[in-house]
């Protein structure tokens, strides 16, 4: 994928067109780029220190966040630290005390809430193909497996379904393929699909 010097990274995302398959493969990827990030607490007054590199990869430059009011465990925090500050009190003790563990409970719960996002995409893309076993679909490989290249990840424009596939010999990233459907199993919640080779 060709990114010239000096081109932002958001400027290159934005000329994207996810109708060509290898720009399709690429926005697979880059969605990777803004996973990943974790969650640090600081209390200078306790001895606690800031992140040496407050930075975020996406934006290059120094971040935090706040979102809405009492959405997340760590707006709770956040709008309690800021209201001391801003009305010139002290932190309350609860909120210094339990911080630090903010982070590690913030994480769990993304993850969780990861998991259960996955779990009804899933559900809800083997009942779409439940039944159809055997049928072939026009495909692109927006994803290749390093160490297994046999193993990838296909996407579908109708349905539009993401899963693995599995082929004899490496699969062609960002290229439009034949898919057939080889498992779409609801209790699982797995789709599975093989390569169809060029005739």
């Amino acid at each position: 994928m060709p990114w010239p010097d000096g081109l932002p990274y958001p400027q290159l995302i934005r000329s994207l067109d996810p109708a060509r398959t290898a720009d399709a493969a690429f926005l697979n990827e880059c969605t990777g780029l803004l996973r990943g990030a974790g969650y640090h607490a600081f209390d200078t007054a306790r001895g606690t220190a800031p992140p040496a590199d407050p930075g975020h990869a996406a934006l290059a430059a120094p971040y935090t966040h706040c979102t809405a009011p009492l959405r997340r465990l760590g707006d709770r925090y956040a709008l309690e630290i800021c209201l001391a500050v801003a009305g010139g009190a002290d932190v309350p003790a609860w909120v210094r005390d339990t911080l630090p563990l903010v982070p590690g409970l913030m994480e769990s719960g993304d993850r969780r809430a990861h998991e259960v996002e996955r779990a009804c995409v899933d559900l809800v893309e083997t009942e779409l193909l439940r039944g159809r076993e055997g049928e072939e679909f026009p495909a692109v490989v927006v994803d290749v497996d390093e160490r297994r290249p046999t193993v990838g990840t296909v996407q579908l424009r109708e349905p539009a379904v993401v899963a693995k596939c599995d082929a004899a010999d490496r699969l062609p990233l960002g290229r439009r393929v034949t898919v057939r459907l080889t498992l779409a199993d609801p209790v699982t919640r797995t789709v599975r699909f093989a390569l169809v080779p060029d005739a």
